[in-house]
């Protein structure tokens, strides 16, 4: 095996959790596989010109244009699902494109609401990403931002409060 093809498996081996963790915060579980596995193949592809140092940052970021990509064009990823004939046979094809659509509009919501707690408490939106994306302590999180780990728990809980309040303004005008 190369030394690109083994660098690359470490890529993954890091970073896939996270990334998978990431993506699931636009789109629902089935198409985020699909983005994870299209951003390591862009990653092969681009290895060579993206530094060791960036790959993080470099699959956060491509990862968040074809989630966002994927929203914006109705679903340019498709999932296979691998039922056999008798179950296909049992499924209801209106209800099952209902919940698509019903899944595609609540991920779209997820993300103006997570938008909306970046742009407004972006220190908040921080700490989240860093604790529940990168799965870091208090500590690290209070290190990294050169604020004290106390501080870091009151602004995680004061956003998990703040994202409720917010998606349920969002579910109520919705619903009107």
């Amino acid at each position: 095996m190369k030394e690109k093809d083994h660098q690359l498996d470490d890529y993954f081996e890091c970073y896939k959790d996270m990334l998978y963790r990431h993506v699931c915060t636009y789109v629902d579980h089935h198409t985020a596989e699909d983005i994870c596995q299209e951003t390591f193949l862009r990653l092969s592809k681009n290895l060579d010109h993206v530094h060791p140092e960036m790959v993080k940052a470099w699959l956060l970021r491509v990862s968040k244009r074809l989630a966002l990509d994927y929203l914006k064009k109705g679903g340019k990823y498709k999932t296979e699902v691998g039922f056999d004939q008798e179950e296909m046979d049992i499924i209801d094809v209106h209800s099952d494109t209902e919940r698509m659509v019903t899944e595609a509009e609540e991920s779209r919501e997820k993300y103006r609401v997570l938008e909306s707690l970046e742009r407004e408490k972006p220190e908040w939106f921080d700490a989240l990403l860093m604790r529940y994306q990168e799965r870091m302590s208090d500590r690290e999180i209070g290190e990294a931002m050169g604020v004290k780990s106390s501080l870091v728990g009151q602004w995680r809980r004061r956003a998990r409060r703040w994202l409720m309040d917010r998606y349920s303004v969002e579910n109520k005008e919705n619903d009107r």
